[in-house]
């Protein structure tokens, strides 16, 4: 018979219990989920815990400190909104169709005209490209903004439905109280008009 070969675990609890208890990392996602609702809201409308009144670019020191000079190119550089121009919203959408509608156009004119005019088709498809991408960011933008504009009016009617149900509970409260208050003043006029006295 052969022998046991493995090794006995002579390991003390306390080692145990420190290599168990390592957290366990989680690679980073590799793509990027949705924003709740709530988070929309938050980015169109701002954060309600800070302060409503604050311009933008007004964090500086205005008692010695002077804020960064801008320039053109930081005019025209999306890397200060965080993404790059082609993350911009509505970028992939409108870059999307733009390729198919260039191909299409481009393909429909190369068809028709064959090789005999490759550059005329070329400037086609680039116009197809530009116009119909254009057109896509242009409604994606106004959807965008009518979403905006719903989710404010969303806010605002929550606000004024919170407003009202404190309302109610505060009448309804109101008039429990009363109701309680007229049923001990009624209860003292019985007890006064009792036909017997104790003392």
């Amino acid at each position: 018979m052969a022998d046991d070969t493995r090794q006995p675990d002579n390991t003390p609890p306390e080692d145990q219990s420190q290599s168990d208890a390592r957290p366990v990392r989680r690679p980073k996602p590799k793509h990027d989920f949705p924003k709740t609702q709530a988070g929309k809201m938050w980015e169109v409308l701002g954060n309600p815990a800070e302060p409503a009144n604050t311009l933008p670019g007004g964090t500086y020191n205005s008692a010695g400190g002077k804020p960064a000079e801008l320039t053109w190119r930081d005019a025209f550089s999306f890397k200060q909104q965080g993404y790059a121009w082609y993350q911009a919203p509505c970028a992939r959408d409108s870059l999307l169709v733009g390729m198919g509608a260039g191909g299409a156009v481009g393909g429909v004119r190369f068809i028709l005209k064959g090789l005999s005019s490759i550059s005329t088709t070329a400037n086609f498809a680039v116009v197809g490209f530009t116009l119909s991408a254009s057109g896509m960011y242009y409604w994606c933008d106004r959807r965008r903004k009518e979403e905006a504009r719903g989710m404010a009016m969303a806010v605002q009617g929550m606000k004024m439905l919170h407003e009202k149900r404190a309302r109610e509970k505060a009448a309804s409260e109101e008039t429990a109280r009363v109701a309680a208050a007229s049923k001990a003043e009624e209860e003292a006029r019985r007890r006064k008009e009792q036909w017997y006295k104790f003392w």
